[in-house]
């Protein structure tokens, strides 16, 4: 049973990008470019796990779904900002294609949890209709 944020696995994977995406910034050359880069994939990388962890708090109905959808979305830019450090700075790209690969995962798990949560709450209205 899942009692806590941190049991989710799609929770697990965006805080390893998370980490991820700190360390291999810590590596990047000390220049402004580098440093505008890495404050937005952090900020959208670290925002994937926060709001998992915060909808996880409001775990009723549309609130919950809200933050899933917002954490999908700090994902795929994530992707975008990963795209981007790849193209600028190629020989950081196996560190850069792993945590590319980890966050897709996330996504790909984000995004089979929204349509199971669409999924139970059309099931719900269905039955609510039938006994109308």
């Amino acid at each position: 049973m899942i009692s806590n944020y941190k049991d989710l696995i799609f929770w697990q994977r965006a805080h390893e990008v998370s980490v991820l995406v700190i360390k291999l910034c810590r590596k990047l050359p000390k220049e402004r470019i580098a440093d505008i880069l890495c404050s937005q994939i952090i900020r959208s990388s670290v925002s994937v796990g926060a709001n998992i962890a915060e909808g996880f708090g409001r775990y009723k109905g549309k609130e919950y779904v809200r933050f899933l959808q917002i954490s999908l979305g700090s994902a795929n830019e994530t992707d975008y900002w990963l795209l981007l450090l790849r193209d600028t700075y190629p020989q950081f790209r196996k560190e850069l294609d792993e945590i590319t690969e980890k966050n897709l995962e996330t996504i790909k798990m984000l995004s089979t949890a929204l349509k199971t949560l669409r999924q139970k709450k059309d099931l719900s209205l269905n039955s609510l209709n039938l006994n109308s």
